[in-house]
């Protein structure tokens, strides 16, 4: 194994938005092997930036926003893919009507029409100040958006998922959290957003691991040599992967990593 690629929110980090020490002490420990390390999330990648500070004094090449932003340390931005102005605004309207908090990331921006308690949530939780605007779909109607996130009741969005789909077709919609929609172009997930990177650095994708929790990272586990989910994670996810390690609360990627090290089965 040289490449190891986290997903974030429900693997590494805690449910307290902390990476758990046990997978601090194994990625420090690939670090120093030399080992080549990549972060991919649905989060914003100020947010991923940000977090990933806070722990590590080096630069990774990063999937963000759901695999439609990759930035990599030596060249910055090398995928930058947004939904186009007229979806973007249907999508909000759609979801103004059906009363959900709906939010959109542009240029790197958290932009909300409304500073209720979702959008206060999702600031804390990200570490991203709020950019409120008075009319959210005439914002997004101009400018499009990098990705839009619908917050609400896990029950009310299952309810509306099949309708999305079916009216915006060149979407990809899918559950980031029980009460989290994400809404990116149909062309982008962490699976490709990976394959690029690899591409780029001249990779051999049957030589990385990837750890995950949700649905939206099934794509990410199938571009890869070896699939590794956490307990905690969604049913579709496990049975995708190859093994099933401790749940994100326990330091289960970092155990896992740790014992194989052990072993000697990572060298």
């Amino acid at each position: 194994m040289k490449i190891f690629v986290f997903d974030l929110d429900g693997t590494i980090l805690q449910d307290t938005h902390n990476i758990h020490p046990t997978n601090v002490e194994a990625i420090e420990t690939l670090m120093r092997m030399g080992k080549k390390i990549v972060f991919a999330s649905g989060r914003m990648l100020p947010s991923i930036v940000k977090l990933l500070r806070r722990y590590f004094q080096e630069d990774f090449p990063l999937i963000a926003y759901n695999g439609s932003v990759v930035w990599l340390p030596e060249a910055g931005r090398v995928l930058d893919v947004k939904i186009d102005p007229a979806t973007a605004r249907a999508v909000v309207e759609f979801l103004r009507k059906a009363k959900i908090h709906r939010q959109a990331y542009i240029d790197d921006k958290l932009v909300v029409e409304e500073e209720n308690e979702f959008a206060k949530a999702y600031s804390d939780h990200s570490q991203i100040e709020l950019t409120v605007v008075p009319d959210l779909a005439r914002e997004v109607g101009e400018k499009g958006a990098t990705k839009l996130l619908a917050i609400d009741d896990p029950v009310k969005l299952d309810s509306i998922i099949g309708e999305l789909r079916e009216t915006f077709k060149g979407l990809s919609i899918f559950k980031s959290f029980a009460n989290y929609l994400d809404f990116v172009p149909s062309q982008v997930d962490k699976g490709e957003a990976l394959k690029l990177i690899a591409r780029y650095n001249d990779w051999d994708l049957k030589d990385a691991v990837a750890f995950g929790d949700n649905d939206n990272d099934i794509p990410l586990l199938k571009a890869v040599g070896f699939k590794v989910a956490v307990a905690n994670g969604t049913q579709a996810l496990k049975e995708a992967a190859d093994v099933v390690v401790e749940e994100n609360t326990k330091g289960g990627p970092g155990i896992f990593i740790l014992d194989m090290l052990e072993r000697g089965l990572i060298s």
